[in-house]
């Protein structure tokens, strides 16, 4: 007798247990409703929205965070603006030297790069954001900019 009673105990706090697990597991799921599609607009959108204008005085892979490649930029009036290619191709991190001028235009997808002996425009392709290659054209900030 005292046998079932455990056995039926554990069975009961098992059953517990896992109905306590799912709302967990919905809520998890829950919390990133935003589609690619969301996901890819937004991150055009924010570099849209951003601007600067500055020297690269830093750049390196942030091996703690994701490996991301980053970019020190020194303004003149303000501090310096750490700033973050994770989405853009390798080849334009690693075409970015020490001593070049970024600068960056607000409502644009364009930056001017200056160094000895060039000036050149290169146009942010969002080259790393999965489903690039399917929202790129749907995206109205891209198009405004082609």
């Amino acid at each position: 007798m005292k046998t079932e009673k455990f056995i039926s105990k554990k069975i009961i706090r098992g059953i517990g247990i896992l109905l306590s697990g799912i709302p967990l597991v919905i809520g998890l799921n829950s919390c990133d409703n935003q589609t690619q599609k969301e996901f890819f607009d937004k991150i055009v959108y924010d570099e849209y929205h951003s601007n600067y204008d500055g020297v690269v005085t830093e750049k390196y892979i942030d091996k703690e965070n994701h490996a991301r490649p980053i970019v020190i930029i020194r303004h003149q009036i303000f501090d310096n603006i750490k700033k973050d290619f994770v989405f853009q191709s390798s080849d334009f991190f690693d075409f970015i030297k020490i001593g070049d001028t970024l600068t960056k235009k607000n409502e644009s997808l364009l930056i001017n790069l200056k160094r000895e002996n060039l000036d050149t425009i290169i146009k942010l392709d969002f080259d790393k954001v999965k489903g690039n290659e399917k929202y790129y054209l749907e995206n109205k900030y891209i198009m405004e900019n082609k």
